[in-house]
């Protein structure tokens, strides 16, 4: 069975079954101990917002562990960035197959995209409900 992705986060909001956990989320450089002296290592903070039922049992400050099985990170990284690239790609292609210019093409690749966005914003409710991530007390 596969290993969860895990992160370490510290719990910033709780509202109903709704949780936000600030987590520091390295690249794989940022384990090296070599990173600062080469200047590649970096590290973001980002907040990732979770609907649970057990959210009632944790307090702003609390330290966690936020996990999400393999399957389930690859299916949000499909949704985020591969969906997307596909679609821009085949929008440019299909535009510069109808004769219009580069400009036009880029324009459209774009705007596909981003009406990409608004849907899977839109849809952003349902997909909250396939991904599943499981938070645990450190």
């Amino acid at each position: 069975m596969d290993k969860p992705i895990e992160h370490r986060g510290r719990v910033v909001f709780v509202d109903g079954d709704r949780i936000d956990v600030e987590m520091v989320v390295e690249d794989a450089c940022a384990s090296c101990k070599a990173a600062k002296a080469c200047g590649m290592g970096s590290s973001s903070d980002k907040t990732v917002s979770l609907l649970t039922a057990s959210a009632k049992y944790y307090e702003v400050g609390e330290e966690v562990v936020v996990s999400i099985e393999k399957k389930m990170g690859i299916k949000a990284a499909t949704y985020a960035y591969i969906f997307p690239f596909f679609i821009m790609v085949a929008v440019l292609f299909i535009t510069f197959e109808a004769g219009l210019s580069e400009t036009v093409a880029g324009l459209s690749a774009l705007g596909a995209a981003a009406l990409y966005y608004v849907v899977l914003a839109f849809f952003r409710h349902r997909i909250e409900k396939e991904l599943i991530f499981k938070l645990r007390k450190v």
